[in-house]
């Protein structure tokens, strides 16, 4: 998350409090001008390697290792953001091994994640799909869907903008701007999301659809069970902010 944030003195209980516009980003998987990995850029690493180069960061220095490294394991496994990183790079390591072999150019490798997830993808000429993204081998022309986001290794217009800005109405936006939060990376609000119906609910018959204020006033609520997001402290404030 970018911004200016505005620092001021006094008592009382600890406000957030920003200037100007609210950025939320991601980035390619490849770092540049040979910075550490960051962001998404762990996703593709060893995990050992990962959560070495966490520990190593200056803001991880009071973390125990332990947990760091249990909480890579767990997104390799569970987390749907990570596995397609993760299907972006073994797509791309096999392109540049058969364009090696056969002397030719490698094409650009890149992958969207989609907006219309209800449509079939099969009728999409692409050699790799999961149920969120796809990874293309060429870069000419538009893909037949209306895209998100796409990431490469490199920005190909820009090899030295590592980021991605991620659009406030995307369904991604909360798991990648605060994947410990959502670690499993379960989509958030999105437009023209609608109310599931249960016992005792009673229907508004002036809108059947749920706006971001209403969504987020839900992910912070108290409850009886353990809400991670309610109990993160500060960065709770931070994700009220910036909604």
């Amino acid at each position: 998350m970018g911004t200016k944030v505005v620092d001021f003195s006094g008592g009382g209980p600890y406000v957030f409090k920003v200037h100007g516009q609210i950025r939320h980003r991601t980035s390619h998987i490849q770092s540049v001008n040979g910075q550490a990995p960051q962001y998404a850029q762990h996703y593709v690493l060893d995990s050992t390697q990962a959560t070495e180069i966490r520990v190593n960061h200056p803001d991880n220095e009071q973390c125990n290792i332990r947990i760091l490294d249990q909480i890579d394991r767990f997104f390799r496994q569970h987390n749907r953001l990570s596995d397609t990183y993760r299907m972006l790079r073994e797509v791309e390591s096999r392109v540049i091994a058969e364009s090696n072999e056969a002397g030719d150019d490698v094409p650009v490798v890149n992958m969207v994640f989609r907006c219309d997830l209800h449509s079939d993808q099969r009728r999409y000429n692409a050699p790799t799909a999961n149920q969120i993204a796809m990874v293309f081998v060429n870069s000419d022309g538009e893909h037949p869907f209306e895209r998100d986001i796409r990431v490469y290794s490199l920005n190909p217009e820009n090899p030295q903008q590592p980021y991605i800005n991620i659009k406030i109405l995307s369904t991604n936006l909360d798991p990648m701007a605060y994947p410990i939060l959502f670690p499993y990376g379960e989509p958030g609000w999105q437009p023209n999301w609608c109310c599931e119906s249960y016992q005792g609910a009673q229907g508004n018959q002036s809108r059947v659809n749920v706006t971001m204020l209403q969504c987020k006033s839900a992910l912070t609520a108290v409850r009886d069970d353990f809400n991670p997001i309610f109990r993160a402290g500060k960065l709770r404030l931070s994700i009220r902010t910036s909604k």
